[in-house]
């Protein structure tokens, strides 16, 4: 005699309330997907004067039917919602593994990237939940979407409430680690899967985002360029070669000095796990926090692991070292030692002023060596926030 499992039995049952243990309470809902966050929450203030949540939501679609993400809102314990995306926000702010934006084949998973943010001085709830909003559909023989069965005891449109999580520690103050005017802050938070924020990779059988806030910072020249010149050498780069300071007091627990510069324009070459970072620096600043220099010249590092450095202090030179394909300082902070098998964490500096924004389509205008386009989004004067994405910043 074939015995059914009980969960195996679900989509035959009715969906009338049962008086057994297996029947649903109030607030359970057959989702039919799985969510989780990634890590904890860091609140962190933003150069546009909003107090910033980004995280990552991991969803997977464990059943074979085919699940459509509609909406997917953060809200506080509640129910209130703080934050909202559906459509074609939505399928802009989610990466799916089987690259079917927001809909989830059987077996699919998917990361939405998360951006709630709060005005300045607003409250922030202790936690924070996701209410997921899906339509489901059967999966026909030919793999494609068809409406469930008119007996089907799971209706098409589901909503629950799930992977709560706790906010975590608020942006750790930091130092600026470059001088100088006219430093644009490449692939930043918050609100778009850059290269660094959409880098989620699997260490040891665990999720990774070590470059959640991460930024590359290249240099305008008084001419607002990038480089004069040919683009494929370093020579013109004005910025090639400048020092690197040390954002903050700590200790080097982890560097590496072997890797030579690549050729400015081109696809870098001889990339491993290794040395995908080019010459870099790990700083321990305290409390738990990790500051990250890297793509730094050869032979230019003035420290070595052990040592102790202070705010302000030289520590390397601006190079094109590693997976890079143009002089920039990559610089981010992480909750431990290793570059990979960590999660980024929000920064703040102390102190810079920005000219504004690169506007739309500028980037392609710099790499082809044309003057930047820069708008007047987020300038003036800042303290305690962390650039934003093509921001155009000056340090003292």
């Amino acid at each position: 005699m074939r015995v059914l499992p009980i969960l195996a039995a679900v989509a035959m049952i009715a969906v009338a309330p049962l008086a057994h243990g297996q029947s649903l309470k109030p607030d359970e809902v057959l989702s039919t997907i799985a969510a989780r966050v990634i890590s904890e929450p860091n609140p962190v203030l933003g150069a546009d004067g909003r107090v910033h949540l980004a995280y990552e939501l991991l969803v997977v679609n464990p059943s074979k039917l085919i699940v459509t993400l509609e909406q997917v809102e953060a809200v506080d314990a509640d129910g209130r919602s703080l934050w909202s995306l559906e459509g074609e926000g939505l399928a802009a702010m989610t990466a799916s593994y089987a690259d079917t934006g927001s809909r989830l084949p059987p077996g699919g998973s998917a990361i939405v990237f998360m951006d709630v943010s709060f005005a300045a001085g607003e409250p922030l709830p202790a936690d924070v939940s996701a209410r997921i909003t899906t339509n489901r559909m059967a999966a026909g023989a030919d793999g494609k979407p068809t409406p469930l069965p008119e007996d089907s005891p799971l209706a098409a449109t589901s909503s629950f409430t799930g992977a709560r999580t706790a906010l975590g520690k608020p942006a750790v103050v930091v130092a600026p680690p470059l001088k100088g005017k006219g430093w644009i802050a490449v692939n930043g938070c918050c609100d778009a899967i850059t290269s660094h924020r959409g880098a989620v990779i699997p260490v040891n059988g665990a999720l990774r985002v070590p470059e959640r806030f991460a930024i590359d910072w290249i240099k305008l020249d008084d001419g607002g360029r990038v480089f004069t010149g040919d683009a494929a050498k370093l020579e013109s780069y004005a910025y090639y070669g400048v020092p690197i300071y040390s954002a903050a007091d700590g200790v080097v627990v982890n560097l590496y000095d072997e890797a030579d510069e690549q050729v400015p324009g081109k696809d870098a070459k001889g990339i491993t796990a290794e040395n995908v970072g080019g010459n870099m620096l790990v700083v321990d600043i305290g409390g738990g926090a990790y500051a990250f220099y890297a793509h730094l010249q050869r032979g230019s590092l003035k420290v070595k692991l052990g040592d102790r450095v202070e705010t302000g202090q030289v520590i390397g030179l601006l190079g094109n070292t590693g997976n890079s394909t143009a002089p920039h300082l990559h610089f981010h902070v992480m909750d431990g030692p290793s570059p990979l098998d960590a999660n980024g964490l929000p920064f703040v500096f102390t102190r810079f002023s920005s000219s504004g924004t690169l506007e739309p389509g500028s980037d392609d205008a710099i790499e082809n060596g044309q003057a930047a386009r820069i708008g007047k989004a987020l300038a003036g004067d800042h303290v305690n926030q962390l650039p934003l994405n093509d921001e155009v910043v000056d340090f003292e």
